[in-house]
């Protein structure tokens, strides 16, 4: 029997950014007259991208559920950025940085995105849902996107007060779509919040790792031999319509920060 409930990461499993972070900061440092070199930006973006990963998988860590604090965490990882360039970051560049990099146009659907939804939704009996670590203006991406007409909710972790990986975020889709967590899968891009963090809420979960490398899952992170890996949307249709169970890890335990 198929799933009833297919939930869905949103940022490097069904949006993309136009442009990447290193880019987007590069432009808005153009309009100062400041250039700057591709191996120094490069150098600059590997090492806050380092500080990046070390505090969203602080166990502690419980920025993603609430709005302000998700700004605050992407204006420290910009100054931290300029910071290593050898720049100040001043409150009126940073909000040019912010404003040009999480604008509704900054982001795009994956090819394999729509397609998918559309595959899904008409097998029928089926709810879609997403459940991200972002802010509130998820909604209104998705809505610029019209990708909104095949969701049953968007539940955006600032918006909700909880997020990846407590199993308490998860149990809001659950509850949103009247399921089991045995007729429910997850996907997404990060082992440790989507796919973890849905088992340890009883549900099942596939592990997105897009063949063309642009997801945001850090390259030192290991591919467990414990879940069902895939490399595009397209092989989600297939697996809903059979239905579980799936793979699932033994004995797992996720940290959760508290929720707000």
């Amino acid at each position: 029997m198929s799933y009833r409930l297919l939930c869905l990461d949103a940022g490097f499993t069904l949006l993309s950014p136009r442009r990447t972070l290193a880019d987007a900061l590069s432009g808005v440092l153009v309009q100062d007259g400041v250039v700057i070199g591709e191996e120094q930006l490069r150098a600059a973006w590997e090492e806050t991208d380092r500080w990046f990963w070390d505090e969203y998988q602080r166990p502690e860590n419980d920025t993603w559920s609430d709005d302000s604090r998700i700004e605050e965490y992407w204006r420290s990882y910009h100054r931290l950025m300029l910071e290593r360039l050898g720049l100040e970051a001043h409150r009126e560049m940073l909000d040019r940085v912010l404003a040009s990099q999480f604008a509704t146009a900054a982001w795009e659907a994956y090819p394999d995105v729509e397609p998918m939804l559309r595959e899904v939704r008409a097998i029928g009996g089926v709810s879609i849902g997403i459940v991200s670590d972002w802010g509130s203006n998820l909604r209104g991406i998705l809505a610029e996107l019209d990708l909104d007409r095949y969701l049953d909710f968007v539940l955006p972790s600032g918006a909700v007060g909880v997020a990846k990986p407590n199993p308490a975020f998860y149990r809001m889709a659950l509850e949103h779509a009247g399921v089991e967590p045995s007729e429910a899968l997850m996907v997404g891009d990060s082992y440790r919040a989507d796919v973890r963090g849905a088992w340890a809420a009883g549900m099942d979960a596939l592990w997105l790792r897009r063949d063309e490398g642009t997801s945001i899952t850090p390259a030192h992170e290991p591919i467990p031999a414990d879940v069902r890996l895939i490399r595009s949307l397209d092989e989600v249709p297939a697996i809903v319509r059979s239905g579980g169970p799936l793979p699932r890890g033994a004995g797992i335990v996720v940290e959760a920060a508290p929720s707000a």
